[in-house]
């Protein structure tokens, strides 16, 4: 049985069409997003064709903005992003998602097909659908 879990690829168990924001808003605006929608990342949507898409994670509110007792409202989204980002081919075994997860630290990464954002994977998408 454990040989079909990992038999699962990203696109299998990745959550689709991830909530994207502008870097151009405040802390609290991600912070708004991320509690109404019940997640806990959001992809930071590149500022031109030339820009990079980044990340915010429940981790990163915790690190660079709780920790340091910033005000969310007076932070912009550009300050916490976390960028640039691993990214994650749709087909690429869930057992190297957890790999790389385990190797680089990080416990989200958007999931690219011909370079269009179509998904995010977490470390909670890979225990709920491994286990």
């Amino acid at each position: 049985m454990p040989e079909k879990r990992y038999a699962l690829r990203a696109q299998d168990i990745m959550t689709p069409a991830p909530e994207v924001i502008s870097s151009k808003g405040t802390a609290a605006d991600a912070i708004h997003v991320m509690r109404a929608k019940h997640i806990r990342s959001l992809i930071v949507d590149r500022d031109d064709e030339t820009d990079a898409y980044g990340i915010i994670t429940y981790s990163d509110l915790v690190n660079k903005l709780f920790a340091k007792k910033l005000d969310p409202a007076k932070v912009s989204i550009a300050e916490i992003t976390t960028k640039p980002l691993i990214v994650i081919n749709p087909n690429l075994r869930v057992e190297y998602v957890a790999q790389l997860f385990a190797k680089t630290g990080i416990s989200h990464a958007p999931v690219f097909s011909e370079h269009k954002l179509i998904g995010v994977i977490s470390k909670t998408d890979l225990v709920e659908n491994l286990f």
